[in-house]
């Protein structure tokens, strides 16, 4: 039943992931006999004689391919005395009878997303981009939960780093290629450079950065996709990359791209915003290209809001503006 309920969670069980495909011939062996022993829960693993180094990173990487190995914490390495071989002993953080009633409340949660199995690649990785934001908030706390899937599936929520696992482990039940990765970013809200973690996903064959928690942290009166599909050139703004990653080269999928909500000049905001509020939408998203004064744009688009309320309405309006400045975003409200 134990290993039922975790071979659930992954599509296949190919290894063919990014992190997987970085490793020597005898580091993918490992990889595999300790990926084996972890799903059958083994106490000791006996693999090929590496360097603690080289374990290190490989166990890295299976937690960053396997959001349901949250139930390990650590390892242990002991070196055979032929100097040949050495046991790997994972440090489990619970007991079996608890992962079992964890992976049953998981496997229930998961299976919310059913009704997506038909739907495009683009549309799986939207409804579970807005999932994250409508159902989960930030844990300041810090919980030892919120660092894996049992924050977001438990309690609603979770830090980065808990977030990108169970983008993960959601898109990989419905289909969608995607990895974890690990990096610094500035905080949108704070501008505080901090390590942080996100996805990598794969759309219609083409990758995308997908930063869900930010696009939470921003969420005000409306939902964000701010970092919804973005290229490296975009990404960079704000993130660090620290790790050898796919190169994600395109932006055709950017949420607001597709969504006609990104203008180049002053008069292109003008018209964006008239048509607006011709449709009485009075709280909307602006993504704005080729700025040259970013200390003044929040003020320019300010005043080209009132502007324009004040031509169609004829009277004065108060306008709230929250922005994201290193991607050039803005949230105009008329309240």
């Amino acid at each position: 039943m134990f290993l039922e309920l975790i071979g659930f969670f992954k599509p296949s069980d190919k290894f063919d992931s990014f992190y997987y495909k970085q490793l020597s011939d005898k580091q993918k062996h490992v990889f595999k006999a300790m990926t084996a022993g972890i799903k059958m829960f083994t106490k000791e693993i006996e693999v090929p004689l590496l360097t603690m180094d080289e374990i290190s990173m490989i166990f890295n990487y299976i937690m960053l391919d396997n959001p349901m190995f949250y139930y390990v914490s650590a390892f242990k390495q002991i070196t055979n005395v032929n100097n040949q071989k050495c046991i790997i002993k994972p440090v489990y953080k619970y007991i079996y009878f608890f992962i079992m009633q964890k992976n049953k409340t998981i496997k229930g949660n998961l299976q919310i997303f059913n009704e997506l199995k038909c739907k495009s690649e683009l549309e799986k990785e939207l409804y579970v981009h807005d999932y994250c934001l409508d159902n989960f908030k930030y844990d300041n706390t810090f919980s030892d939960y919120s660092y894996t899937v049992l924050g977001p599936v438990l309690n609603n929520t979770a830090v980065c780093e808990g977030i990108a696992k169970f983008v993960k482990l959601t898109l990989d039940y419905l289909g969608v290629k995607n990895m974890i990765v690990h990096g610094k970013a500035k905080n949108p809200v704070n501008n505080i450079l901090e390590l942080h973690t996100w996805n990598i996903v794969i759309i219609n064959g083409k990758k995308y950065h997908l930063d869900v928690t930010f696009d939470m942290t921003l969420k005000n009166k409306i939902n964000r996709y701010d970092y919804f599909n973005l290229c490296d050139e975009d990404i960079k703004k704000d993130h660090i990359i620290i790790n050898n990653l796919p190169a994600c080269l395109t932006a055709e999928n950017d949420y607001y791209s597709l969504s006609s909500s990104v203008v180049n000049t002053p008069g292109e905001l003008e018209v964006f915003i008239n048509k607006k509020l011709i449709q009485k939408i009075k709280t909307f998203i602006v993504k704005i290209k080729n700025v040259k004064d970013k200390e003044n744009i929040v003020n320019r688009v300010i005043s080209i809001a009132q502007q324009q309320y004040q031509n169609i309405f004829n009277c004065g309006v108060k306008v709230e503006v929250n922005y994201n400045i290193s991607q050039l975003i803005f949230e105009v409200s008329y309240i």
